[in-house]
Formats: structure tokens, C-alpha cells, sequence
């Protein structure tokens, strides 16, 4: 998937920064667990989205509105998860950050 879909490697290159984040700020392991969790809600749902398109493209490979409806539900729970990661990584991040910087 990392080969043949872009998001999904925007979505990995994301994962390894938040990663950084994570061990440089040295978030506490509950901290770490919900940070996992999030950045693994992206990638199931990546996952899922990119799984119903080659449904649809296989089982009607023209355009269809019908279909292009749902596919952009699916892209639009993909970016929904993007932002609820980024506010869970936001939450944990800045109080860090601000402590950083306060010290």
C-alpha cells in the first residue's frame, strides 16, 4: 500500500514524526498508547477506503455518481480521522511543549 497510494505515505512520514515527538517530549506510555491508537485509526481507515475504491473500480470501472458519492464519503472519513489525530496529538504535544519552553 506504501508503494502504489500516496496518502499512505504521507500518512507513514506523519507516524515517524509523531514518533520523534513522542520520544523527544517523553510523552508517558498512556500518552504513547492514545497517540498509537489515533495514528492507527488513520491507517485501518486509509486501509478501508483504499480497499472499497478497488471494489468499486473493478466492479464498475466507468464513472457512476452513486459511486463517486460513496467514495467521497470514504475520502471524507479518511480526513474526519486525519483531524481527530491531530487534536489527540495536539493535546498531548503542546502541554509538553509549553513545559519546554516555560523551563
Amino acid at each position: 500500500m506504501l508503494k502504489s497510494e500516496q496518502n499512505a505515505r504521507i500518512h507513514a512520514v506523519i507516524t515517524i514524526i509523531v514518533g520523534i515527538f513522542a520520544y523527544i517530549l517523553e510523552v508517558s506510555r498512556l500518552e504513547a498508547a492514545v497517540l498509537f491508537m489515533a495514528v492507527i485509526l488513520v491507517f485501518a481507515i486509509e486501509i478501508i477506503n483504499t480497499a472499497i475504491e478497488k471494489v468499486f473500480d473493478v466492479c464498475h470501472p466507468g464513472n457512476h455518481k452513486l459511486i463517486k458519492a460513496a467514495k467521497d464519503a470514504m475520502a471524507g472519513a479518511v480526513f474526519i480521522s486525519a483531524i481527530i489525530a491531530t487534536v489527540v496529538a495536539l493535546l498531548i504535544f503542546l502541554p509538553h511543549i509549553k513545559n519546554l519552553l516555560l523551563e
